[in-house]
């Protein structure tokens, strides 16, 4: 959600210039544009959610600071999310497959291998927290 400013008229052109840069680094594996603006309709409260997934030995932290970094250049706005989504929780792991635009797909086989993994933890999960909560509901705490 936009915090400070709203995002260039051109974001949507922008954005094709973020996923070369996103293809040229060798630590990125894959990526996606997720959130409302993969759909392609910038709303006023919009800002930009990207995932990636990196190498193993990458360094995440730099990673994720160097990307920043260079998307906020290449889309003039500060305002974005990165996601790593090596790290990231499986509810948000599930909501980036649900509703996104690939960018950058180097490694098609690991991209497929987890999607299929985190689909089935996330099903198995939600199968669990569905039943917690109904038991918490029912019990009224």
């Amino acid at each position: 959600m936009i915090r400070h400013t709203k995002l260039p008229k051109d974001i949507l052109g922008r954005i094709d210039r973020a996923a070369n840069y996103l293809e040229k680094r060798n630590d990125v594996y894959f990526a996606y544009l997720f959130g409302g603006l993969s759909k392609g309709e910038p709303k006023p409260l919009s800002d930009v959610d990207i995932a990636v997934y990196l190498s193993e030995n990458a360094d995440s932290i730099q990673a994720k600071s160097e990307i920043v970094e260079k998307l906020v250049d290449i889309l003039l706005t500060d305002e974005i999310d990165v996601v790593i989504l090596n790290q990231s929780s499986l509810p948000l792991s599930m909501n980036v497959l649900k509703h996104n635009r690939l960018l950058v797909d180097k490694k098609p086989f690991l991209r497929h291998a987890y999607q299929s993994l985190i689909t089935r933890k996330y099903f198995d999960y939600h199968h669990l927290e569905s039943n917690i909560l109904k038991r918490r509901f029912y019990h009224g705490r």
